[in-house]
């Protein structure tokens, strides 16, 4: 799950289109983690951009969620800090046109399929068993959905819709063996989860870590499967994999974990 980089910007500007769509960012686009480093590492994740926030500017995110209004938010920090008030409002709008700057461009090109490349994709399908060509079909309507709803939607949404629902809690002891927990499904999830694998590897996008864990959760969904965002090293890469019922799929060594930055959400 590859991310650019991004950090607050200096400047001060903080219109009310500004500032409601930093909030709107936040609220419904945006997860939460702690570094190794200490950082708070903001993913916005339409985009796939990360903010690395340190400091004052992680409590003014908080701050910007629970308020909606830099106003509020200025005032929190400024007493809390001990810092003058314009000092304060312009720390806000620093945040503020970052965040507000996180366009999801939608921006991952597609790969240009060849007319070779489309047909020999085509007679590797027509050469699979019925039961494989149809759990395909199948997947490939499950991956275009999924493609739709991350260019158009809520993360937490399309997750829920497709219920894989966002963990609300730290990951339980799991067997990480993803060979072991693929044996432990019924003959049809396991065709199921193969035949995810197959569309996305030919996907005209990248199969990403996401994409998968959100395809195979839906087909996991009878396992109430919960979808696991986290930090991989120092912070620079995340990655996102499944846990179900005791199973994890796609699971590796992570040190920091995404949680919501809605209301009420739970703390990272």
């Amino acid at each position: 799950m590859p991310r650019r980089p991004a950090t607050p910007s200096g400047a001060a500007t903080r219109s009310e289109h500004d500032v409601a769509h930093a909030v709107e960012q936040l609220r419904h686009h945006c997860v939460e983690a702690v570094a190794p480093s200490g950082e708070l590492v903001v993913l916005h994740v339409p985009s796939g951009t990360y903010l690395r926030l340190e400091g004052s500017a992680s409590d003014i995110v908080d701050l910007l969620v629970e308020f909606g209004a830099t106003g509020p938010a200025a005032q929190v920090l400024s007493t809390r800090y001990g810092l003058p008030s314009s000092r304060a409002e312009a720390d806000v709008a620093s945040v503020v046109t970052a965040i507000a700057g996180l366009h999801a461009d939608r921006a991952s090109r597609p790969r240009r399929p060849t007319g070779s490349g489309s047909l020999h994709v085509l007679r590797a399908w027509l050469r699979l068993p019925p039961g494989r060509m149809v759990a395909v079909a199948k997947a490939v309507g499950a991956v275009l959905a999924v493609e739709v709803g991350l260019r158009t939607g809520d993360l937490e949404q399309v997750a829920r819709r497709f219920r894989v629902p966002l963990a609300t809690g730290s990951a339980p002891a799991t067997r990480a063996d993803d060979e072991a927990n693929v044996a432990a499904l019924t003959p049809r999830e396991q065709r199921d989860y193969w035949a995810a694998t197959w569309a996305l590897d030919r996907w005209i996008y990248d199969g990403t870590c996401l994409r998968r864990a959100l395809v195979t959760g839906w087909f996991l969904r009878r396992h109430r499967p919960e979808l696991h965002l986290g930090l991989i090293g120092d912070g620079e890469t995340s990655h996102a994999w499944i846990e179900a019922e005791g199973m994890s799929f796609n699971a590796v060594p992570v040190t920091g974990r995404f949680t919501s930055l809605r209301p009420g959400g739970p703390p990272a």
